[in-house]
């Protein structure tokens, strides 16, 4: 996924923080699958709303072409497949996000992340301590 540089939106919900909302439906659809091809997909997504195949198509070659998506050539067709599990997609849109953030505004970012400790589960703060500690000797 090195080639895909994520547009963090705060206000998406899930995946939809960094890919779009075609992006992310057809992404669920791939995960749950595993191995896709446009029409596939296309079938899958016009139950809940109507979308042209060729629509489907150029979003899903937009994915593979960031790295999201590995493009298979099968027969006149191609399937799709997921570069990565959806949780090391996350993690690694999380991490993209968090470093981004951190690289320019490292004090508030750290300011918040503890006061949101916090307020949302107090007793994390211990753990995260002893990260910190941990990290600390093995310098």
């Amino acid at each position: 996924m090195s080639k895909h540089t994520f547009t963090f939106d705060p206000r998406g919900k899930g995946l939809r923080k960094v890919l779009g909302d075609l992006e992310s439906d057809i992404m669920e659809v791939v995960w749950e699958y595993k191995s896709v091809t446009v029409r596939d997909v296309c079938t899958h997504l016009n139950k809940k709303r109507p979308l042209a195949y060729t629509t489907v198509m150029t979003v899903m070659t937009r994915l593979a072409e960031k790295g999201v998506l590995r493009k298979i050539k099968s027969g006149a067709a191609f399937v799709y497949q997921p570069a990565r599990s959806r949780e090391s997609f996350t993690l690694s849109a999380s991490v993209q996000i968090f470093k981004s953030l951190f690289d320019d505004f490292s004090k508030p970012v750290m300011s918040e992340l503890i006061d949101t400790i916090h307020r949302e589960n107090p007793e994390r703060l211990d753990e995260l301590a002893a990260l910190i500690e941990k990290k600390k000797k093995k310098k």
